[in-house]
């Protein structure tokens, strides 16, 4: 039977041409989702919020740090949860979550939920507790990968071409803020007084985070998805979870073969990928080891610092990008985030808390440049109006980087334990050389008389 979302609107509907044949979305349809979804996007931006400590807990509140297995944890916690997305395109199938809505469900109960185990982890002897830990996350972060591809099913199949960018800037703002402010109050609460006696912060933390994410995707739930019946029946007949994975794969490595230009824009994502992934597990390893910042601290500089930024500077790159070619736009970012690790490095060498301020403020300036190509820029390159292939390759290449970066800090932080400069050098010449190949690439495409344009 069909839904109230469904039959309760009376506005003439309104079709969105560009959705597919079949596709009808009346103006209460488009409403009711947007309010719903902003919502679930505030709650998952809580949610958000309240994880982006975990490798610092991992490191402090279960005892990383003291037993010296630093560099283990801070890499496995930033690591496996880009690791996971080499599983999203499993998930981006139509069918998966346009015939089976329930995988919102399956995420709330086993991807969310699962933080309401945190607590017992305490139980657990030495050094099992911290990496059952990490165990939880990784469980988390493969069972959510669908998540990025079922909303955007979404907002495709519910929103009118015409205010769709408008509808999504909106909600990315709100979940934005609230990732900001739940951080900033998450910093604060555990370096609070225990709430409970005899249990720690975090045992009440995580349990609330899961609470919050588990809310958020039932709300996602609630909203049906308007589709075409066409694309529904062949949708049907599509492939198992994995087969699909092998599939995406395989056209994504088609495509690149196929179109020069566009693998050599990759190449130098990748590299760009590469600096940025050798960099996360660097830093908390710097805010423990050489700033001994507390949890506040640790929150303020590298969440609230970031997001207050990047909300000041996207408006200015979306001016400057403007007119400008997507490899001119992309080279501009990398070029500017080569003053991440070396702030970063002056950071560890004064043991100045303010430097790790300025730090983020770096990064959050050239990080609203690379945001903004790296959803605009694969979509430059589709040709005959398709953006689809483009945009699922670059975003299963988001894995493979995780296997090379994160590794790769892993190699150098064992090979010198006493300075995190090799970190900060590698990374820095890796954003060179992808900002040089970005400047190569236009020039070719220049001469070619393409004009990509962000």
């Amino acid at each position: 039977m069909p839904t109230a979302l469904e039959t309760s609107e009376t506005q003439q509907p309104a079709a969105d041409k560009t959705a597919g044949r079949g596709f009808r979305v009346s103006h209460g349809i488009e409403a009711l989702t947007f309010r719903r979804a902003a919502f679930a996007s505030a709650m998952e931006g809580m949610t958000n919020g309240m994880l982006s400590l975990n490798a610092y807990v991992a490191l402090k509140a279960l005892g990383g740090e003291r037993a010296g297995y630093e560099a283990e944890l801070a890499t496995l916690v930033t690591m496996l949860p880009s690791v996971a997305m080499l599983f999203a395109s499993a998930y981006n199938a139509g069918g998966t979550v346009r015939r089976r809505r329930g995988y919102f469900l399956f995420a709330a109960v086993f991807g969310r939920m699962v933080f309401a185990a945190v607590p017992l982890i305490v139980l657990l002897p030495g050094l099992v507790s911290p990496f059952a830990f990490v165990g939880l996350i990784a469980f988390s972060s493969l069972i959510c990968a669908g998540v990025p591809p079922a909303l955007n099913q979404v907002w495709g199949a519910n929103y009118v071409q015409a205010s769709r960018g408008k509808r999504f800037a909106w909600i990315s703002s709100v979940g934005m803020f609230m990732v900001m402010v739940a951080s900033w109050l998450a910093g604060e609460f555990l370096d609070g007084s225990a709430l409970v006696r005899g249990v720690a912060n975090y045992q009440l933390l995580y349990p609330a985070a899961g609470v919050c994410g588990a809310l958020a995707l039932v709300t996602f739930y609630s909203i049906r998805v308007r589709y075409a019946a066409a694309i529904e029946v062949a949708e049907a007949r599509d492939a198992k979870p994995l087969q699909r994975l092998g599939r995406a794969y395989v056209r994504a490595f088609r495509l690149l073969k196929r179109d020069r230009n566009f693998r050599t824009y990759e190449i130098g994502f990748f590299l760009y990928g590469v600096a940025f992934m050798m960099l996360a597990p660097a830093v908390p390893v710097l805010f423990s080891r050489y700033l001994h910042a507390d949890y506040a601290d640790f929150s303020r500089a590298t969440v609230v610092t970031l997001q207050c930024t990047l909300m000041l500077v996207v408006p200015f790159v979306a001016w400057f990008a403007k007119g400008r070619r997507v490899t001119i736009v992309t080279a501009s970012a990398y070029l500017v985030l080569i003053g991440y690790p070396a702030v970063l490095g002056v950071t560890a060498a004064t043991g100045q808390m303010a430097f790790a301020y300025g730090a983020f403020v770096v990064y959050g300036i050239a990080m609203s440049g690379v945001h903004y190509v790296w959803n605009l820029g694969p979509v430059s390159f589709a040709k005959g109006g398709n953006p689809l292939p483009y945009t699922s390759t670059h975003t299963s290449l988001v894995g493979a980087r995780a296997l090379v970066g994160f590794p790769l800090s892993y190699v150098l932080m064992k090979l010198f334990p006493d300075t995190m400069w090799p970190i900060f050098i590698g990374s820095s010449v890796l954003l060179l050389i992808a900002a040089m190949i970005m400047l190569r690439l236009d020039r070719r495409m220049v001469g070619q008389g393409l004009q990509q344009f962000a």
